[in-house]
């Protein structure tokens, strides 16, 4: 089935929209992370969960990198800016040359 560009162009509005909605729940849950209110080896068993619970497809594979690299960013005990870095790198598939 060929997609049009009507279709190519939703599909671009869609992800960024998902973008957008995963770099502000981040940065919330970041938030709640320097407050104190979130414990971050909680956070990480939860996501874990989460993450194994997600259909292993195409389409899922971006979320899962994401979530995996700032999973990983949490256990190491990466500071906020860090995080936040690698998880706009991932979302926005690497690094700016």
């Amino acid at each position: 089935m060929q997609s049009t560009t009507m279709d190519t162009h939703t599909s671009s509005v869609e992800f960024d929209f998902v973008k957008g909605h995963i770099a502000a729940t981040m940065t919330l849950i970041h938030g709640l992370i320097d407050q104190g209110l979130i414990d971050r080896q909680q956070l990480d068993a939860f996501f874990a969960s989460f993450v194994g619970d997600l259909p292993h497809s195409r389409e899922t594979l971006g979320l899962r990198l994401i979530l995996d690299q700032w999973r990983q960013g949490l256990r190491d005990g990466a500071d906020q800016e860090t995080l936040e870095g690698q998880l706009f790198e991932v979302i926005n598939g690497g690094k700016a040359n």
